[in-house]
């Protein structure tokens, strides 16, 4: 590693395959009482957020194929944690909501996780949190300012 920018990364990462670790998703859906996969944890969490959508909306929002959308969204309906409906507007659309039971379940999930990140700090002072929350604001709005780019060949790295 080439010091602390290197360092953050690192520890980016690692967050991130913990969150994508099906071990981990498994921890908290048990902990939560919640029983979905994670795909079908982030399509509920994507309708949670529209409040009203299409699968087709939420197909381009996810980056997956209709297709997986509309088992996953079947899914979520038969456990009762959306409701499909045609759209009063234009019947040969379908509109996507999630119910009261999938709001909680949501909201269960989130807490589970909020509650494991809380017990984490509880030790940290309290002006470290803070720095840490400014800090990581700020990171994630200049990572979203920049695309990314494509690597120069390593003659050309400094």
């Amino acid at each position: 590693m080439d010091g602390p920018t290197d360092d953050v990364t690192a520890a980016i990462q690692t967050l991130f395959r913990l969150g994508g670790s099906r071990r981990i998703h498994q921890q908290q859906s048990a902990a939560a009482g919640v029983s979905l996969s994670p795909q079908a944890l982030r399509v509920l969490e994507r309708t949670v957020e529209a409040g009203h959508t299409t699968p087709g909306q939420l197909a381009h929002r996810l980056d997956l194929d209709p297709a997986v959308i509309t088992r996953l969204l079947r899914q979520l309906e038969v456990s009762g944690l959306v409701t499909r409906t045609r759209s009063a507007a234009d019947g040969r659309v379908m509109t996507v909501e999630p119910t009261t039971d999938g709001l909680d379940a949501l909201g269960r999930v989130r807490e589970v996780i909020w509650s494991q990140v809380r017990r984490a700090l509880a030790g940290w002072p309290e002006g470290d949190v803070a720095r840490l929350a400014g800090l990581l604001g700020r990171l994630v709005g200049d990572v979203q300012k920049e695309p990314y780019r494509p690597l120069q060949p390593a003659s050309d790295n400094p």
